[in-house]
């Protein structure tokens, strides 16, 4: 029998030299439909493991997909691009971030900023406040980079804590999804949740990092401490650097102030 993929004569069911069935079977309503459940399936199984793992032991379960096992967890490009999407489509929907803090008080600008510069900014952490999952996504370079630098002593590739970097990011994007239903019931009580969900996602990410790079105690923690600050700052003038291109300086000018 020859081949149909690389035209090697084999006998059996399968060619012995690429491994292509010796009859492909067609295409029946039946077939695609079957394939289209355990695809689902699949994806939708592995996704909740992979919330489940990253929320209860996230540091050994990283360890696992970079040295052991790739199948552990959802691809991290993926659970970043689900995460992202939902929770940006449920933010802007519910209105989660705006909160009114960043609204102009003309009476707190200070004497060395100019006018137009103080609505620049404001703008700015408006747009930070709509777009916070976009933000994040667009942070994680930073994150990446500080986490090399700083823990380079372990020996992650820059690769390695890109894909550590993008697991937090998703995983702190879905932290959201927890307070929806309490934002909902309890209106009064969001401004108190969105500090206390920058916490928790402070705390996730000095957890998976300490987790990760053990360098002796006190010395992790210092480390850990010093990363996510720069991170954080890096992030931020990232951010504002992007921000500041993608729209005119003219535009953001209230005409009223």
């Amino acid at each position: 029998m020859i081949c149909n993929n690389c035209n090697h004569r084999f006998r059996g069911n399968f060619c012995s030299h690429c491994g292509q069935k010796a009859e492909v079977d067609r295409f029946t309503m039946r077939s695609v439909g079957t394939e289209a459940y355990e695809f689902t399936r699949s994806i939708v199984v592995l996704f909740f493991q992979t919330v489940y793992r990253l929320s209860i032991q996230a540091p050994q379960h990283l360890k696992t997909f970079l040295f052991k096992d790739r199948e552990h967890l959802l691809s991290s490009i993926e659970y970043l691009l689900f995460s992202g999407t939902v929770v940006s489509i449920l933010t802007i929907k519910f209105n989660f971030f705006q909160t009114g803090y960043n609204q102009i008080d003309p009476m707190a600008q200070m004497h060395f900023v100019s006018t137009e510069f103080f609505i620049f900014l404001n703008h700015f952490f408006a747009y930070t406040e709509e777009y916070s999952s976009l933000t994040n996504i667009i942070a994680i370079p930073c994150f990446t980079l500080c986490s090399y630098m700083i823990f380079y002593r372990e020996h992650y590739t820059l690769g390695e804590h890109l894909i550590v970097n993008t697991y937090i990011a998703a995983q702190q994007a879905l932290f959201l999804l927890l307070l929806l239903p309490v934002i909902l019931l309890i209106p009064s009580w969001k401004e108190y949740l969105l500090d206390g969900y920058i916490v928790a996602s402070i705390v996730y990410n000095c957890w998976v990092y300490y987790g990760l790079f053990p360098e002796g105690k006190w010395l992790s923690v210092l480390k850990v401490a010093v990363c996510i600050f720069l991170a954080y700052i890096l992030g931020l003038l990232f951010n504002l650097c992007i921000y500041s291109l993608i729209v005119p300086y003219k535009e953001l000018i209230d005409p009223f102030v």
